[in-house]
């Protein structure tokens, strides 16, 4: 799928100069307008007539770019999404890209096929590029291109405050458990961990033979119960007193991981967590978590997408990332040594 911004590159002109160009509104010399229009031409860009349709008449179908349906950190803020633009009277039309290659392509080329009028996005490949024809609001994770508007969570702090939280229950032999560098979430939660081992004087080191003594280790997971198992078998014979998994399936690896091997929770390992799916307050112990808020990230995010539709192409309309302060939630699954 070409982008406009390839268009732009190829035109030797801005992204906002090849867009006027391209849907006749706006001032552009005709002589730029034709390097331009031949370079659509050239690269077969499918944008034209599709993007001034976007902007000459509505759909009132705003689209939804999900990594995964059965995920309650996405399906929470979908829910209260969904409300904010019917409100607005706006359908919701869901997508799931999932995480193999090409599916955020295609779920992308359904959401332009379909003619929505603006999209809310969960990016999977941060370094793809986002399509230019029609609003777009990111939440929870950002792609590469910094300039999209996005809803996001404090990550950093929270993930700083639960690592205190620990450190200052007396544990000094932590491990994270965290998902690829790819994802700005995955940078950002990284950041706060270290923040707070750094200003307790705990050392970060390898996961294979780490030294003893006060310590820390990463290890970086892909998002699923499969692979919060194999993370924590990394740790296998030198076991951490303290275990953040931040991603829900990554903790229920690491708590299956306990049961065979006869560790309690939180008596041999604690453990906190990330989001705060039903379970984790059922759960015995319940678990300790940093809560984004995400039936807020659900309404701000429809509010963004409404006003950048409601705005059209006026880029100033479009405000600096929105970040909502998330909750730290204290229960039984974290205990003194």
């Amino acid at each position: 799928m070409v982008s406009l911004a390839e268009v732009a590159k190829r035109a030797g002109v801005g992204t906002g100069t090849a867009s006027r160009a391209l849907s006749g509104r706006g001032s552009v010399d005709e002589a730029t307008r034709q390097r331009v229009l031949v370079a659509a031409e050239e690269l077969r860009y499918r944008g034209n007539a599709a993007a001034r349709a976007l902007r000459e008449r509505r759909s009132r179908m705003v689209g939804l770019l999900l990594p995964d349906l059965d995920n309650e950190f996405y399906t929470a803020a979908a829910e209260v999404l969904q409300s904010e633009v019917a409100a607005a009277g706006y359908q919701l039309i869901v997508a799931q890209t999932s995480t193999r290659l090409g599916d955020e392509r295609r779920a992308w080329e359904s959401m332009l096929r379909s003619g929505v009028d603006g999209v809310v996005h969960v990016p999977v490949d941060p370094s793809a590029p986002v399509p230019t024809e029609l609003p777009v609001v990111q939440l929870n994770r950002r792609s590469d291109d910094g300039e999209i508007p996005a809803v996001l969570t404090n990550d950093a702090e929270g993930v700083e405050q639960l690592t205190r939280l620990v450190l200052e229950a007396g544990h000094r032999d932590i491990a994270l458990l965290v998902g690829s560098l790819e994802y700005s979430t995955s940078r950002e939660r990284l950041e706060g961990f270290r923040r707070a081992i750094r200003a307790a004087g705990i050392r970060e080191v390898p996961i294979v033979d780490p030294p003893p003594g006060a310590r820390a280790r990463v290890v970086h997971a892909d998002l699923s119960i499969e692979a919060g198992i194999a993370a924590f078998a990394l740790l296998e014979g030198d076991a951490p007193t303290a275990v953040l998994a931040l991603n829900s399936r990554l903790l229920l690896g690491v708590l299956a991981s306990c049961q065979r091997r006869g560790l309690r929770v939180p008596e041999d390992v604690s453990i906190a967590g990330m989001g705060d799916p039903v379970w984790y307050a059922v759960w015995s112990p319940a678990i300790t978590t940093f809560s984004p808020p995400l039936a807020e990230m659900g309404r701000r995010a429809g509010r963004e997408i409404l006003a950048l539709i409601e705005h059209g192409d006026d880029r100033d309309a479009m405000t600096p990332p929105v970040r909502l302060a998330g909750e730290l939630i204290i229960r039984d699954s974290i205990v003194s040594r």
